[in-house]
């Protein structure tokens, strides 16, 4: 007889802990995640004449950034490459409740490759050597056109 019991509370049991769990998540509220990547409206400049650089980070990637040159429409189209080229010796370093830091190098076409530190604060990356600050927005892809025809 209790064998009998057992086995009758046992056929319950899936399904309430199946009525648990819809319960649980019923109750979890919903967050929307942010896009990937943080990535400048406008170029940082690289030199006296130069079109500047347009920059794209991911925070959650300890080497996660890219670069390419403007298009006529600013960072939302490129000049350069088949697509966005990835930074060299990138190191992103994401500091808890304080501002995140990132480092890369870029090569230049005549001399020794150039060394960015930016700084992504309050919706925006600063050069820290400059002091140039330039706003930025949040993407979840870097397909960047090509600048012909725009």
């Amino acid at each position: 007889m209790a064998d009998g019991l057992g086995r009758g509370r046992m056929r319950g049991c899936p399904l309430a802990l199946l009525l648990l769990g819809l319960s649980l998540g019923a109750c979890r509220t919903v967050v929307p995640s942010l896009p990937r990547y943080i990535v400048t409206f406008a170029p940082i400049q690289l030199a006296v004449g130069h079109p500047g650089l347009c920059v794209a980070v991911d925070p959650t990637d300890a080497h996660g950034v890219w670069w390419w040159e403007p298009g006529r429409s600013g960072c939302t189209s490129r000049t350069t490459g088949p697509t966005v080229f990835a930074a060299d010796l990138a190191k992103v370093t994401a500091r808890n409740g304080a501002a995140t830091q990132v480092e890369f190098r870029v090569p230049l076409m005549a001399g020794l490759p150039r060394e960015y530190t930016l700084v992504i604060e309050g919706g925006a990356l600063r050069d820290a050597a400059s002091g140039e600050k330039v706003p930025a927005e949040r993407r979840n892809d870097l397909s960047i056109p090509p600048a012909h025809g725009q």
